[in-house]
């Protein structure tokens, strides 16, 4: 009897013990999430992965597979790499019918034909509605279906801290086939609020592409980096990854005068970048021209 009380107690103490010291199975899950739009894969909790969920093995395939096409990309001469194109640039649909804004500075050069391409597999050719160079913005009807449109925030409340996310075809070394998402925080307007500054790492191809605030609303339209190198040799001050953006009251002006309806966003909702860039990926669209 004594000994059946022992093993008793002694089962007790152990399960005890692995309670206590056991992590919870569902919180401390974790799998391995792959984004096709970014070709990327992190790990993550199954409630935050919004893209494709790998076991162990296929990440590690998969990994060794986008490793190797970035490999081959880099050793393609750069006449191939940008083979067929004179430049790039991001632009965003605005109307159902295919309408697409992005900057004057990203088509001037196009003599041809402008290419527009879509996040959803879709290729087309535009055609030029209108411009305003004196703030850097154009509009072009587009021959492709517009996945989605663009919700534009208003009224212009931010403060300098709030987070904003640049989601284009920001280039680095390679031009990208997939937009990317790039962080922000918000700085401060001009005095006339015609254009704001950001705290944002964007480059060359993020030119015309929409600044979206806290919520996933459309706050402006990326027109410019900082030259680091230019103003430390004027100021002395070493400023690294400033954006400039063109405020929307001056993109709502330019699609007034060429008849665009806004749409404009309900109350704000704070979301995770991850949901930003989810649900603001289809109104992205690339445009280029040919060489």
């Amino acid at each position: 009897m004594t000994k059946s009380r022992d093993r008793t107690c002694l089962l007790v103490i152990v399960t005890a013990f692995l309670l206590t010291v056991s992590p919870d199975p569902v919180s401390a899950a974790v799998v391995q999430c792959y984004d096709e739009a970014r070709g990327i894969i992190q790990p993550k909790s199954p409630d935050k992965c919004d893209g494709l969920v790998l076991s162990e093995e296929e990440a590690r395939k998969k990994k060794a597979e986008l490793r190797r096409a970035r490999i081959l990309r880099a050793q393609k001469p750069k006449s191939e790499r940008e083979k067929g194109r004179r430049g790039h640039g991001t632009g965003f649909f605005v109307s159902k019918d295919g309408k697409v804004v992005t900057n004057q500075h990203v088509i001037e050069k196009c003599q041809k034909v402008i290419w527009v391409n879509t996040t959803d597999g879709q290729e087309g050719v535009a055609s030029v509605l209108g411009t305003d160079p004196a703030n850097d913005l154009a509009l072009l009807a587009t021959t492709v279906k517009a996945p989605a449109i663009a919700v534009f925030r208003s009224p212009d409340t931010m403060k300098p801290g709030n987070e904003l996310t640049v989601i284009g075809y920001g280039t680095t070394k390679l031009p990208p086939i997939r937009p990317h998402l790039t962080p922000g925080t918000y700085q401060s307007h001009n005095r006339k609020r015609t254009r704001f500054q950001m705290d944002a790492a964007v480059r060359p191809g993020n030119s015309g592409g929409p600044v979206f605030d806290e919520s996933g609303y459309v706050a402006g339209v990326v027109y410019a980096q900082l030259n680091t190198v230019k103003t430390f040799q004027a100021r002395g001050k070493l400023i690294l990854d400033r954006g400039f953006a063109i405020s929307n009251p001056v993109v709502f002006r330019f699609l007034d005068r060429h008849d665009v309806t806004i749409n404009r966003a309900p109350a704000p909702d704070a979301k995770s970048r991850d949901a930003i860039f989810k649900e603001a990926k289809p109104i992205i669209a690339r445009v280029s021209c040919p060489q």
